[in-house]
């Protein structure tokens, strides 16, 4: 029998592991389009947005510094696949959009990732992805509080 501290770092290590292979795979999908990580997550951000959304949005959802999110937006607004909006009675705050031809440049992108998502989920019991997602959930914020006392 393991005791605990063989068993967390069982656990920690394989976790991590996941994490950092989930990582790699999300940067590999984005270098065959030819983007950023970041700008792929920006464009994920954008298409799965049920309303307006700005860049504090991305920002504060995604875990990206606001200046990896400028930059990427920048990029993205360049290449005609993204434009940015005033948001009334924000001056500072800009709603992000996306062009008529960065709609499908987008769909293009994101749809073969999304179907693959699904496919990943749809293998799983609806019961499994809650339990996953909240214990993926919990993990996470018990780390970020845990890192604030260290």
């Amino acid at each position: 029998m393991k005791n605990v501290k063989d068993a967390y770092k069982e656990y920690a290590v394989t976790l991590n592991q996941c994490d950092k292979a989930l990582d790699d795979l999300y940067h590999e999908y984005a270098a065959s389009w030819h983007i950023s990580d970041a700008a792929l997550w920006v464009l994920y951000a954008i298409y799965d947005a049920e309303e307006t959304i700005t860049q504090a949005d991305i920002c504060s959802c995604w875990f990206f510094s606001r200046q990896t999110i400028n930059t990427a937006l920048k990029g993205l607004e360049q290449q005609g696949v993204i434009a940015l909006e005033s948001v009334p009675g924000n001056r500072k705050s800009k709603a992000i959009r996306f062009t008529q031809e960065g709609m499908k440049t987008a769909e293009g992108i994101l749809e073969p990732l999304l179907e693959a998502e699904r496919k990943v989920f749809n293998t799983l019991s609806d019961e499994e992805n809650r339990i996953f997602a909240e214990l993926s959930q919990k993990r996470c914020s018990l780390l970020r509080e845990y890192l604030k006392t260290v």
